[in-house]
This record gives structure tokens, C-alpha cells and sequence, in this order.
């Protein structure tokens, strides 16, 4: 582990090299050793089940990416083990720098051609480094799979739901032609619990999710989907027994705290939806209508309390007569006017979207040239030219024996008048 903190620490950066094919040279080396390396240490960390040497390589490891390729555009096998590492080590926050980039392209030797060759390329072109497009990345499609599962789960233990649906969602609608990962699976489960952590409600697939994959999620996932038809009606009781009956199941598939947080979200969105209805409702109330009368008075005002501390519940606690067990949940309503500050958010938000915009836009006219410059783009191109061809030398002697038929028709008809 020394000789590879060592190793991911002496990388240089660009600036500090006199030639630019001395740097991708070194680059190259450097790229070999270190992933022999790291493929060791993963195999030795989950054999021995230590959390020690996994922690000391997630910052050099995070490093070494950002190092090599700043915008992190690329997908290196390094992405998978940075993941897989901080969910060994539960140093959720130190990959987000590098899972936060959205990935554009996964490296080939094909890539590298592309990058030499062209000529006035687009600006992206020349900011990704053509060392890591050699020597091939020995991707698998499991790899794909479990970075982008790896990072949905950096993002639930972080609580950024919509950041893990995103993942996840690409997980689950990968293509697929007649056999589904378990990997696919596993990510269709922590999805539907995520849905319903992040809106309260069961989400459509993506469109592009392959109806045999959709069947096999169906099938395998059962419990999940019941789970999320109980919370989507609103029945405390059903809620509960089917995730007393999924027991087992949850726990197998280290989804156990995932559906203990559902269970909490839903009391809170049922305790929410009360200000929906009424201005404001007495404690008592609030444990019969929200909480199935699972606490007392006493409870209920410090689950109310804790509420308004932790998830900025806009309400207030008030006792309106000398009864100590007599409170009332009164709910605010904001009428508060937009800030300066908030404008200023939303600007900045705006100006966010608007780069990522720009980015995804220079990257699909780079995969677009791509493709074009691609041989299986060319061959398609051969064969589609060939059966045109076909097609329109079979046209032309359609036309040339109606001709010849008109021709015996009219002659016909000539004899017939004479």
C-alpha cells in the first residue's frame, strides 16, 4: 500500500515537464503499475475486511484521477475502486469531487486514434489527455454497472436522493438483449426505496429501460413494489406489516436501513399533509390522524419538536389552556417575499445549468465525429450504399417492363380499332 500512495503521490503534473511526450510516456508507465497495484490492494482489502489500508488510498487515489484528467470526463477503472473504497471505508465525501463530474466517454484505443488525427478538434478534444485512452481499459460491463451503483450508494449515505436516483437510473435502464444483471437488479431495488425517500411516490422507468429488463425487475423485486404501493396509500398499518414481512428480505439484500428511513419518511409526510387540511390541530390529533396513535402527548411533542429542528418543519407548539396535556400544532404559512439572496442562487444556479448545457453540447458533436470516423460507421455506410444501389437497379427494371407492357397494350388496342 506504501509503494502505491508513493507512486499516486510522485505524479506529476503537465506543467512540471519540459516535453508533452515525455509527460504521456510517463503517464503511460505510470498508468500500468499503479492499476496492477490497485487491483491487488482491492483484492486483498475485501479478503482480509480491513477498513485501514482502504481509507490511506481513497485521497490518493481521488487525487490521481483529478490529476490526470481535471474534468474527469473519462471513465478509468480508477473511478471503480475510488467508489468501492470509500464505501469500504464510509468516507463517503472525499469521492464526491470526482463522482459530482458527469463521465462523456469511455476510453479505447479507437479514441486515441481520433485524438491524434484530428485536426482542429473541439475544445474538449484537446483537454482530455490521450494517455488514458492507452493501453485499453479491460472494461467489463460489470464495471460500468457497479461504478454507477458504487456512487448511488455514496449519494444515499450522503442523503442526496436525486443525486442516487440519477445513478441509479442509468444503472437500471443500461440496454440488455435476452440476460439481466444482477447488478441491473440490485440497483432497481435501492431505486424504488429511493423514490419514495426523495418525491413519496413510485416514479416511472426510464424510457429507454428495456422491457425484458422491466420484466425481470418485476419479478424479482416484488417485495420492493409492494412496499411502495403500501407507502403510496397512505395506511400506516399496511406500511408497517409489509416491511415486517420483508424482514429477512431487506436485511439479505443490505437494504434493511433504506426501508427503516422509509418508514420514518412517511410519518413525516403524513404529519406534513395535515397542514394541508387544517390551520392548526391539536397533539392528540396529530398521534391519531399521522401517527396511528403509536405515541403519547409527551412523544408526539418531541417528534414534532425534533421536526422543526432537523427538517425545518414550519410550525409552532403552543398550549392554550393550563392543561399540560392539552397542545396544539399550529402550522405557518411563508409569506415571506423572495430575497435578494435567493435571486442570487437562482442566478447562479441558472448559470450552472447553463455550463453543463454547453459542455454535454461539445461532447455529443465530439462522439457524433466519432462515429462517423468509426469503421463500423463506414461499413454500415457501405452496406446501406449497396442496398440502395440494389434497390434503385431494381426499380429501374420494374419501370422498364411496365414500359414494354404499355407499349403491347397500345398496340393491342390499335389492332382492336382496325
Amino acid at each position: 500500500m506504501e509503494d502505491v500512495i508513493d507512486r499516486l503521490r510522485s505524479f506529476p503534473p503537465p506543467a512540471d515537464t519540459t516535453s508533452h511526450e515525455a509527460y504521456e510516456s510517463h503517464a503511460y508507465e505510470f498508468l500500468i503499475a499503479t492499476r496492477e497495484h490497485l487491483s491487488r490492494i482491492i483484492d486483498s482489502s475485501e479478503k482480509a475486511q480491513s477498513l485501514l489500508d482502504p481509507f490511506l488510498a481513497i485521497r490518493p487515489i481521488r487525487d490521481s484521477i483529478i490529476r490526470m484528467d481535471p474534468t474527469c470526463a473519462s471513465f478509468t477503472i480508477a473511478h471503480l475502486y475510488l467508489t468501492r473504497l470509500c464505501l469500504l471505508a464510509k468516507a463517503y465525501k472525499i469521492a464526491c469531487p470526482v463522482i459530482d463530474r458527469t463521465i462523456f466517454t469511455i476510453p479505447s484505443a479507437a479514441d486515441r486514434l481520433f485524438i491524434q488525427h484530428s485536426q482542429g478538434g473541439s475544445e474538449n478534444n484537446a483537454a482530455t489527455p490521450s494517455y488514458l485512452f492507452e493501453p485499453p481499459m479491460k472494461f467489463t460491463y460489470a464495471d460500468h454497472l457497479q461504478y454507477f451503483l458504487y456512487g448511488g450508494m455514496v449519494y444515499m449515505a450522503l442523503k442526496e436522493w436525486s443525486k442516487a436516483r440519477h445513478f441509479l437510473s442509468i444503472v437500471i435502464s443500461c440496454p440488455v438483449v435476452n440476460a439481466v444483471s444482477l447488478i441491473m437488479v440490485e440497483a432497481y431495488k435501492k431505486w424504488v426505496l429511493v423514490n419514495l425517500l426523495e418525491k413519496g411516490m413510485i416514479a416511472s422507468v426510464p424510457k429507454i429501460t428495456s422491457p425484458v429488463a422491466l420484466k425481470t425487475y418485476k419479478a424479482l423485486a416484488r417485495p420492493y413494489d409492494a412496499l411502495a404501493t403500501a407507502f403510496i396509500s397512505g395506511k400506516w398499518e399496511r406500511l408497517r406489516g409489509e416491511a415486517q414481512v420483508g424482514d429477512m428480505i431487506w436485511r439479505t439484500d443490505n437494504n434493511y436501513g433504506l426501508v427503516q428511513q422509509v418508514l420514518l419518511s412517511f410519518r413525516k409526510k403524513a404529519v406534513r399533509c395535515l397542514g394541508d387540511t387544517f390551520a392548526a390541530v391539536t397533539t392528540s390529533d396529530v398521534s391519531q390522524r399521522a401517527l396511528s396513535n403509536s405515541m403519547d402527548v409527551r412523544e408526539t411533542e418531541r417528534y414534532i419538536v425534533a421536526l422543526a429542528v432537523q427538517e425545518g418543519f414550519s410550525t409552532s407548539l403552543i398550549h392554550p389552556s393550563k392543561d399540560p396535556n392539552t397542545s396544539m400544532l399550529r402550522f405557518l404559512t411563508d409569506q415571506s417575499e423572495p430575497s435578494i439572496d435567493l435571486e442570487i442562487s437562482l442566478e447562479e444556479q441558472l448559470q450552472s445549468q447553463h455550463q453543463k448545457l454547453e459542455l454535454l453540447i461539445r461532447n455529443i458533436q465530439t462522439s457524433d465525429s466519432k462515429l462517423e470516423l468509426a469503421k463500423e460507421y463506414i461499413s454500415h455506410l457501405r452496406k446501406t450504399q449497396k442496398r440502395t444501389d440494389a434497390a434503385s437497379k431494381d426499380a429501374a427494371g420494374l419501370s422498364g417492363r411496365k414500359r414494354e407492357q404499355n407499349v403491347d397494350i397500345d398496340e393491342d388496342m390499335m389492332d382492336e380499332l382496325q
